[in-house]
C-alpha cells in the first residue's frame, strides 16, 4: 500500500507535491526566484483557489508545531506556504519572480524556525 501524499480532500493537488511542497523557507524562496513568472502563475492559478480550504483543514488539526503534523498534512502545510511565496510576484505585479535591484540573493541568511 502506498502512502497518501496529501490528506484525502486535497488529493487533486498531489501532482504539485514533488516540485512545490518544500519544507524550508530557504527552499521555497529559492524555488520562487529560480522559477519563471509564467511557471509561478500556473502554479498559483492551480493551487490558490484551494488555499483557504487547506488552511481551514490544517486549523482543525490543532497542532502548533508543523513538525508534529503527520506527513500528508505536513506536505499540505508546506504546499500552502509555497502558494503564499509564489503569490508575491503575482499579487504585487512584478515583472519577474524576484525584484531586479534588491538585496543580493547570495547574501541572504536563512535562520531555522524559532531562531532570532
Amino acid at each position: 500500500m502506498t502512502e497518501r501524499l496529501l490528506p484525502e480532500p486535497f488529493a487533486d493537488l498531489a501532482p504539485f507535491v514533488a516540485e512545490w511542497s518544500l519544507a524550508s523557507e530557504e527552499a521555497r524562496f529559492r524555488k520562487r526566484v529560480a522559477s519563471s513568472l509564467e511557471t509561478l502563475e500556473q502554479f498559483h492559478a492551480a493551487t490558490f483557489p484551494r488555499l483557504e480550504a487547506a488552511m481551514n483543514y490544517l486549523d482543525t488539526l490543532k497542532i502548533d508545531e508543523p513538525d508534529a503534523l503527520e506527513p500528508p498534512a505536513r506536505r499540505l502545510y508546506d504546499l500552502a506556504l509555497m502558494v503564499m511565496e509564489a503569490a508575491q510576484p503575482i499579487d504585487l505585479d512584478w515583472r519577474g519572480a524576484d525584484l531586479e535591484d534588491c538585496f543580493p540573493l547570495d547574501r541572504f541568511v536563512f535562520l531555522p524556525p524559532g531562531a532570532a
